[in-house]
């Protein structure tokens, strides 16, 4: 699933800020790891998911284990 509005994201209870451009908003999607053999045998469903973190201002991406981060829109980080 693709972001449809940028998030500011949490980890370990630290804001994940970019390594680049220190940047603190991103463009989210979760993806399926899944080897070679995993898509040959059909059993994607079984491999681990991770959340990807695209840098909205410089395109940086980071990898992070599903459900380690709490992310937040612009309307939620406003109402905190």
């Amino acid at each position: 699933m693709a972001a449809k509005e940028q998030v500011t994201a949490t980890a370990a209870g630290k804001y994940v800020m970019c390594g680049h451009c220190g940047g603190g908003w991103y463009w989210w999607r979760k993806i399926v790891l899944s080897s070679g053999s995993a898509s040959f045998f059909d059993v994607e469903v079984f491999s681990p998911e991770a959340i990807v973190l695209s840098c909205s201002g410089c395109g940086k991406i980071q990898l992070f284990e599903s459900g380690t981060l709490e992310l937040r829109t612009q309307q939620e980080q406003q109402q905190r």
